[in-house]
């Protein structure tokens, strides 16, 4: 049962960071993420932020090092820039 919490909590924090960026990408760039859901927007900024998560934790050993939050929240960042404005932007916001 520990390990199950364990394992929870582990997912907890890069989901909040997602779920920050995505609400606040919207607030940001309304014209941008008009075209795209905001749970479009949060399974972006979900997956990079537990794999940045993952790797952090196996490349450092510890969880909740400084220097594996500044990893998660770059990828977070990168994976909302590639949803809002790199390549994998919607086709009606391509053409601009």
């Amino acid at each position: 049962m520990d390990a199950l919490w364990h394992m929870l909590n582990a997912l907890a924090l890069p989901f909040g960071v997602a779920a920050f960026s995505a609400l606040g990408a919207r607030l940001l760039w309304r014209s941008s993420a008009a075209a795209c859901g905001l749970l479009s927007l949060l399974g972006w900024a979900y997956m990079p932020a537990v794999v940045a998560h993952a790797v952090a934790w196996a490349v450092v050993g510890a969880e909740g090092t400084m220097i594996g939050y500044a990893v998660m929240v770059s990828a977070t960042a990168l994976g909302l820039w590639c949803r809002l404005f790199g390549p994998f932007r919607p086709p009606q916001l391509a053409k601009t």
